[in-house]
């Protein structure tokens, strides 16, 4: 595309669902970012991100949850995948919850996920620390989520349960301190969800 082109190229108008879904996201990204303004570039950064990713991959359709939780037992696939994550204690009503939110703002979940990751990796990176430094703390400071490897993540199914359950540790003074020495202790954020899941305690 030419210089020219770039200039006159209107920008389509944001959709009601992308409008609704930065109504949603905007309080949940200013909790690590001072204004509004920064916020809503994160937010339209990560959108765009997104909708690129749809593009190139297969949209999956609306309420997947229901259809996974209604064909698992007839489909070996679908059975495998959500008894790896009923391992972690995930639900019926977990599993709906999540593959029930459409696409875009399952997206913007897992992209903002990455963000977060991400920034404090820079910014201990620039605080001298080595790759190998940052990534081991990085690790202390946030559970990480996936969809495929559930040896090296935690399910999605569960995000908001366990950010919930870190946030409300790390939140209050008298158990922050001890919260991260049993991060430590375990070796990673997920090493301890996964302790707090066999203990009942998630």
């Amino acid at each position: 595309m030419g210089l020219l082109s770039k200039l006159f190229t209107k920008k389509s108008p944001p959709t009601l669902r992308e409008q609704e879904l930065e109504r949603q996201f905007i309080p949940i990204i200013m909790k690590d970012i001072e204004t509004k303004e920064q916020a809503q570039m994160i937010f339209q950064r990560l959108l765009k991100e997104v909708k690129e990713n749809m593009i190139s991959e297969s949209n999956l359709s609306s309420n997947m949850g229901d259809y996974l939780l209604k064909t698992e037992k007839n489909n070996t696939r679908m059975n495998e995948m959500l008894e790896k994550r009923r391992l972690f204690g995930v639900s019926d009503e977990e599993i709906r919850e999540w593959w029930n939110k459409d696409e875009l703002e399952r997206g913007l979940i897992k992209k903002f996920s990455e963000f977060q990751r991400m920034a404090i990796y820079a910014m201990l990176k620039n605080q001298g620390m080595s790759a190998k430094e940052a990534r081991e703390k990085v690790k202390m400071c946030f559970p990480t989520y996936g969809e495929k490897d559930l040896s090296l993540h935690l399910p999605y199914e569960i995000k908001e349960k366990v950010d919930n359950y870190i946030y409300g540790l790390l939140s209050n003074p008298q158990t922050a301190v001890a919260a991260r020495q049993q991060f430590e202790a375990a070796g990673s954020v997920n090493d301890f969800i996964v302790e707090k899941i066999e203990q009942g305690i998630l």
